[in-house]
């Protein structure tokens, strides 16, 4: 496939023509950048949390294997149901020069409770916690309000900020100037480009110079900037981009898919159809996800069983997904008076990577032969996330997700799709009742049994059309040797660049 360029590919071009070349650069193409710059506690949406670990440290990792594992805090103890201990880091310190200890950790979670954090989603991560003491210079005692029997695995989304920082600059002063203790220390934010040098104090001290990161928000627009050489990581590009990938002898690289693609079904709304369970149903079954899957997806991934990935707690290997019946489906519309369908809108975010935007039009075509007919309407990912917050959806069908976050825990995606919801668009008592149960599990085996029920009627209820896991698939060019993201975290760090003699 020859690429041609586009203007805006020229253009990133000459900006990066000044790029030092007696440092070693690394050099990423992503969908977008957080929508509150540097602030990590603003939002808990997949993308910003993708490029936060450039900067930043959490207190602890979930692996693709779905185990917790330390960063910030080394080690951690469960004394009692509202108790825990956590060991932290000794050595590790902001790139600011502040110490990081356990009173850091302390100061941090007080900080949850300021004002000027109330308008930020990730404290409401740890809405559990009651207080917290120091017990010596590096060892916390935490307690909570109900028990949390997974905070280990929540601390992954805990991201450390130095205290006497923010005491002097609130949240927001991260945004413009984030300070961390993570690989890299921001030199410049500029609306579409982030650069970056190498933060050598850091305990995950990266092996490149610098970084720069780069908005392209169509997947266009980072396959030609990756053959140009212009970037090194072009991420979220789709199978249908592998054969031209091959022709210009770069590579593709998938990454563990945490996140559940599904299309929402909007039950809350005045005139829906979705309040009927059948009607749900028959959604399911009329989408052809396996041929989906096998021939826009490239058999990369399977259909999806249930609203959480695989290697999530909580996952229940015995579901199945719903099979592709047309007639099963035709005769549960009948059945809800619907025979001859409906209208409605169905808006998508599109651009992220091609195979996406033939999916939806595949579901669609898919649905016309129930009768429904779905106008695909294209949207923003910002406006996705204002609609999902806000509300004022322009139909009753969404492409959204079932995302677990850094956490991996298969219960909370629920919260997003749940009576809870500051706008919610689907709410099941019964749905919700145990999900409040397995919320305050007395410990880890209590809540997988109850996190396993609440999955098992999200499924059975069709709340959503089920459809695979979410492809993460970046682009590599030929100047990168190793590039080892965590499931969707970008680990920066580890990025290795053939050296200039192997070039």
């Amino acid at each position: 496939m020859k690429i041609r360029f586009t203007s805006a590919l020229l253009a990133l071009c000459l900006s990066g023509a000044a790029l030092a070349q007696n440092e070693s650069w690394l050099r990423v193409g992503m969908i977008a950048m957080p929508p509150a710059q540097g602030n990590p506690f603003f939002s808990t949406g997949t993308t910003p949390h993708m490029f936060y670990p450039a900067i930043y440290d959490t207190l602890t990792l979930v692996n693709e294997r779905g185990e917790v594992e330390p960063q910030i805090a080394t080690a951690w103890a469960q004394l009692d149901a509202l108790t825990w201990t956590l060991d932290i880091r000794k050595g590790a310190i902001f790139s600011n020069g502040e110490p990081i200890n356990a009173d850091t950790v302390v100061f941090m979670i007080n900080a949850f409770e300021r004002d000027d954090f109330a308008a930020f989603r990730v404290p409401g991560e740890f809405d559990f916690i009651a207080g917290a003491r120091a017990l010596d210079d590096y060892t916390v005692e935490i307690t909570t309000a109900t028990p949390q029997a997974l905070l280990p695995r929540y601390m992954s989304f805990f991201y450390m900020a130095p205290p006497k920082y923010l005491e002097a600059n609130g949240a927001q002063g991260l945004a413009s100037n984030p300070i961390g203790s993570g690989p890299f220390v921001v030199e410049n934010w500029l609306a579409e480009r982030v650069l970056m040098r190498a933060n050598r104090s850091s305990w995950r001290a990266p092996h490149v110079d610098r970084l720069e990161a780069l908005a392209l928000p169509q997947s266009i627009t980072r396959l030609q900037a990756l053959v140009s050489g212009r970037i090194d990581v072009a991420l979220n590009l789709g199978p249908d981009d592998k054969p031209s990938l091959d022709a210009n002898g770069l590579r593709l690289q998938a990454r563990n898919p945490v996140r559940i693609s599904v299309i929402a079904l909007n039950t809350e709304t005045v005139g829906t159809p979705f309040k009927d369970v059948r009607v749900r149903q028959a959604m399911n079954y009329a989408v052809d996800k396996q041929t989906i899957t096998e021939t826009l997806l490239g058999g990369y991934v399977q259909p999806a069983s249930q609203p959480t990935p695989g290697n999530a707690i909580g996952f229940d290997p015995t579901l199945e997904p719903y099979p592709y019946d047309l007639d099963k489906a035709r005769g549960l519309m009948a059945e809800a008076g619907l025979v001859d369908g409906f209208e409605t809108v169905f808006e998508v975010v599109t651009g992220a990577n091609s195979a996406t935007d033939a999916v939806m039009q595949q579901i669609a075509a898919d649905l016309a032969r129930i009768n429904v007919r779905a106008e695909v309407r294209p949207i923003l990912y910002s406006q996705v996330v204002a609609k999902m917050t806000q509300g004022g959806w322009d139909g009753h069908m969404f492409s959204v997700d079932f995302a677990t976050g850094p956490t991996m825990d298969g219960l909370r995606p629920i919260r997003l799709h749940s009576c809870g919801w500051s706008t919610p668009w689907y709410c099941d008592p019964i749905s919700e009742a145990l999900y409040q149960q397995a919320k305050i599990a007395p410990d880890q085996a209590t809540r997988v049994d109850l996190t396993r029920q609440v999955i098992k009627r999200y499924r059975d209820e069709a709340t959503t059309i089920l459809l695979f896991p979410i492809l993460g698939m970046d682009g590599l060019g030929p100047r990168v040797k190793t590039w080892a993201p965590v499931n969707d975290r970008l680990m920066f760090q580890d990025a290795v660049l053939v050296s200039e003699a192997a070039d």
